[in-house]
């Protein structure tokens, strides 16, 4: 553990062991993983070595990989469940992406296909470490807030991204994105960093049942999805679910579902809902539909409070919904909390998307190491012990950049980044930070690095957190190379009147609130442009999405097309 080998490895046992893996069990891939190989890798290249020469001798060559080049990290079991990934499942994908690749290159695109990586990056998808993209799908939200937040000029945001089968949330805290180094992936834990998003079974494909025990209403957490879709669809399902509520509630237009290309039929749902929730709760079709919609709306706001803002002020963020479904959902789990605001954008079924576009070229590279910063130590003895740090950093920096130069990129497009993980010792949890220095050579580094490391900390907590006087744990290092990628362009609009063109009316339509039918105000958001703003009760369609402003609220279209939406008075 300490980088000096105790016991020598036999090889003996590691030829015996690829031998029967080969043979005996026709094993697909290998993936060699040694408890301390973060700290010395001499034992896992050495087995790889003899794992190497015996497929040539058999004749037989599978993917191989070691968790020394996979993930150098201290946590042995997510470190064992990663490279276990990468040596099952990344061959076979990276064949079905270069399918991809090729049918796009008949059709005259002449680029070649990347990938988003789970922390916010693209890759070729030659790219070696392919199972980093893993759990890259909910990604794009928070990488197109991160960019939205330059014209919004917020940096706390909470994210929200409502789909057909999941409710997906992460924090972007004093601009600084989180990362989740130890991610859950098909219940397991993986040492693949990745954006810190959660997630809950609940979207608008979410199923509705009564619990056959109880007789309560359950919701999810399993989902009908896009695919058979609500009862509306007439696809095969027969369970009702959100959409199939929305659309008894008068707030989905069923002339419009997806653009009108989906032919939606409502007396399916309100059939199967009657027969299914209604009769056996003894309560009126309506009302059970919108008892429905509220409990979604409260394990949404609950996932909210309880998964994403522990240990934060709610007054400080701003919440942004998105998602096909966002829009939709989002004022009912914004509810009475006190946010700074509630946002959303026009394109929201589409922004994860859009948040794709907004991504760098970029790889992220980790290795455990084990410093500290005593401040009651010397000069000497601090910047000693740091000296690991620089050792993990240089390592790191130069493995990425033989990659992204041998992929074609030149030294000057590269721009590296250094991190540091730091917590005060007896803490569980550390902290990223982005090092203000590039080396540890002096007593201005160091202090330069608690400095650094005190900033962000109470940033991310609070002031009375702070203390001079307990050591400083190192854990883990971190580089990330970049090169920069063309934006869209946030353009910024002449604000129009407040009263929307009249061609953007489309209609009144009877929408169930509070227990009784009210006339909405239906509004084409195609039609709507800055400087708009619309009273609730009301609905803005459009192709991919719909928001629902409540009678409380009060929606209003910045100049670089936002929709805010605030309390009346």
């Amino acid at each position: 553990m300490f980088g000096t080998p105790v016991i020598p490895m036999y090889e003996h046992e590691v030829e015996q062991g690829a031998r029967e893996l080969l043979v005996d069990e026709e094993c697909e891939a290998l993936a060699i993983v040694f408890l301390h190989s973060y700290t010395n890798a001499m034992h896992e290249e050495r087995a790889a070595q003899i794992v190497r020469r015996v497929m040539a001798e058999l004749g037989r060559e599978v993917p191989l990989e070691i968790s020394s080049e996979v993930a150098p990290t201290a946590r042995e079991v997510s470190r064992a469940n990663a490279t276990v990934i990468q040596a099952y499942a990344s061959s076979p994908a990276r064949k079905q992406l270069v399918r991809i690749e090729e049918r796009l290159k008949d059709i005259k695109y002449s680029c070649n296909l990347k990938t988003v990586l789970g922390y916010g990056g693209i890759a070729d998808i030659r790219y070696p470490r392919l199972f980093e993209s893993a759990m890259s799908g909910p990604v794009g939200g928070l990488m197109g807030a991160k960019y939205l937040s330059t014209v919004m000029g917020e940096e706390n945001i909470v994210c929200s991204d409502v789909g057909g089968t999941s409710f997906d949330a992460g924090a972007i805290t004093a601009g600084v994105l989180p990362i989740d180094r130890e991610p859950g992936f098909q219940e397991m834990y993986v040492n693949v960093p990745m954006l810190g998003i959660t997630s809950i079974g609940a979207g608008t494909g979410t199923y509705i049942r009564l619990d056959p025990q109880t007789g309560r209403l359950k919701l999810g957490p399993d989902s009908a999805g896009g695919t058979p879709g609500p009862t509306f669809m007439e696809a095969g399902n027969t369970t009702p679910t959100v959409n199939d509520v929305n659309l008894l509630l008068g707030i989905l237009n069923e002339d419009n579902y997806l653009g009108g290309k989906v032919k939606v039929n409502k007396q399916v749902s309100y059939d199967l809902f009657k027969e299914k929730i209604a009769d056996p709760l003894g309560q009126d079709v309506y009302e059970a539909a919108e008892t429905c919609l509220g409990l979604l709306n409260v394990m949404m706001r609950e996932h909210l409070v309880r998964s994403i803002m522990v240990g934060h002020d709610i007054r400080d963020y701003v919440l942004l919904g998105y998602g096909g479904g966002g829009p939709l959902h989002l004022l009912g789990y914004a509810s009475d909390l006190p946010w700074k605001a509630v946002a959303t954008v026009p394109y929201a079924g589409a922004f994860s998307a859009w948040g794709g576009a907004c991504m760098d070229y970029s790889f992220r590279r980790h290795k455990s190491v084990a410093s500290m910063i005593d401040p009651s130590a010397d000069d000497a003895v601090k910047i000693g012990y740091l000296q690991p740090v620089k050792m993990g950093w240089d390592a790191l920096e130069e493995e990425m950049l033989t990659e992204l130069v041998e992929e074609g990129f030149s030294a000057d497009q590269i721009t590296i980044k250094r991190v540091i993980y730091m917590k005060y010792l007896g803490q569980l949890d550390d902290i990223e930070v982005d090092s203000p220095v590039d080396s540890i050579d002096s007593i201005d580094d160091v202090n330069a690095l608690v400095a650094a490391f005190e900033d962000r900390y109470t940033k991310l907590f609070t002031l009375v957190a702070k203390s001079e006087y307990v050591p400083i744990q190192v854990s883990e290092v971190c580089v990330v190379a970049t090169v920069n990628t063309p934006k869209p362009r946030l353009r910024t609009h002449k604000l129009a009147d407040r009263k929307p063109d009249k061609k953007a009316f489309k209609f009144k339509r009877p929408v169930f609130r509070g227990g009784k039918w009210n006339d909405a105000d239906v509004w084409r958001m195609e039609d709507l442009v800055p400087g708009n703003e619309i009273d609730g009760l009301a609905v803005i369609e459009a192709s991919n999405t719909t928001l629902f402003v409540p009678p409380e609220w009060h929606m209003r279209i910045d100049e670089h097309d936002i929709y805010w939406l605030e309390r009346k008075g």
